[in-house]
């Protein structure tokens, strides 16, 4: 059985349920030596940047020690610290983000959702005649969990000496590949059910793959992308090509993903279609908890501010439309906000970039629910 991960939404919603104010830190852990410095001093003027903002010195020790845990070139470390400790971490591999630090009301999670928007959950089989090895990954995760198949037949060969009897081995060889594509089939059904995952990386033998696609459950066929990737089950120094086309294959499919997401928000965009747009239908509706996927983009962040009260539901764009009774009542940025309260509600965000032509309008909008 596969666990949660650093990036998922349990874990999000923890985060977002402890107190604040909150130090944002997005740092590449990559070397960059265009800037003149290395990762330390790069660091070091990440703090005093912090500092003055007003982070306590504790908080700024507590990341520090995070920083200082962080495998050199594993990618981008995200990390909140609230109260003189790290609440929440994570180390997001293969990601173009700028260092960013920031204190403030509510932890900054557009960066990291927009990581985690690009790595869906899928899962990676590799095939032979005799089985495969699968790798399953929810949603954002970081590493996937290793798992092996062995088919039930062991006569893979059909070579064997001329005469009458060649035509049978092969023909029994043959019903041992098929037998065996049939237990992966099966287990790949399964393997994708339990992430949940509609993305499927494809490696290995040809002839192998040619029975297990024909094998794989009906779903699969039809709501799962098949991706094709390189290597084989032997150790054949294909794997750092492999991993990295499954890097580029995931993040595609998160775009087209969002792709068809904005779709069909903009068939629901009518009177009687279920999607808001602009700040003030979109807070509303995340007040009212009717909010089923909110659509936010990336530039919203810092432009705008909110008031927001104790519970996931008290969010306004304007102080007096709250309850005068409501206490405590912070005013926050309105980007942070309105993730709060949709991932609070139980609601999905999807972050858009700036600048397409179907965003909706004022940057934020979003698909609400049926019932």
């Amino acid at each position: 059985m596969t666990t949660g991960t650093e990036t998922d939404t349990q874990a999000l919603r923890a985060l977002l349920s402890a107190s604040g104010p909150f130090l944002s830190v997005y740092f590449d852990l990559d070397p960059r030596p265009e800037m003149g410095l290395d990762a330390e001093e790069r660091w070091q003027g990440l703090c005093r940047n912090l500092a003055g903002q007003g982070a306590r010195a504790d908080e700024l020790d507590a990341l520090t020690r995070r920083f200082l845990s962080s495998q050199p070139g594993s990618g981008v470390l995200a990390a909140f610290a609230a109260g003189g400790e790290v609440a929440h971490s994570a180390v997001l591999p293969g990601f173009d983000q700028r260092d960013l630090a920031l204190r403030a009301s509510l932890p900054h999670l557009l960066p990291l959702l927009t990581w985690r928007q690009d790595h869906p959950a899928h899962v990676v089989a590799v095939v032979d005649r005799t089985g495969a090895d699968l790798r399953l990954y929810l949603d954002g995760a970081t590493e996937g969990a290793g798992r092996t198949v062995i088919g039930p037949d062991d006569e893979i060969e059909r070579n064997r000496p001329g005469g009458r009897s060649q035509m049978r081995y092969q023909h029994r060889a043959e019903d041992s590949w098929e037998h065996n594509a049939v237990k992966v089939a099966e287990a790949l059904g399964t393997a994708l059910a339990e992430v949940d995952a509609h993305v499927l990386m494809l490696a290995g033998d040809v002839r192998a793959r040619q029975y297990l696609t024909k094998h794989l459950p009906t779903w699969v066929r039809r709501d799962v992308s098949i991706r094709s990737v390189s290597g084989s089950r032997s150790p054949d120094g294909a794997w750092p090509h492999r991993m990295a086309q499954v890097e580029t294959e995931t993040c595609r499919a998160g775009q087209e993903q969002t792709t068809v997401l904005l779709r069909g928000y903009t068939e629901q965009l009518s009177p009687h279609g279920h999607a808001v747009e602009g700040i003030y239908a979109t807070v509303r509706a995340l007040a009212d908890g009717a909010l089923r996927t909110l659509l936010i983009t990336d530039g919203l962040a810092g432009r705008r501010s909110a008031w927001l009260g104790p519970g996931p539901t008290d969010i306004a764009d304007q102080p007096a439309s709250l309850p005068q009774d409501l206490k405590p009542v912070v005013r926050a940025d309105l980007a942070d906000s309105a993730v709060r309260s949709a991932l609070l509600t139980g609601a999905d965000v999807r972050v858009l970039a700036s600048g397409i032509p179907s965003n909706p309008a004022q940057g934020i909008g979003g698909l609400t629910r049926y019932t």
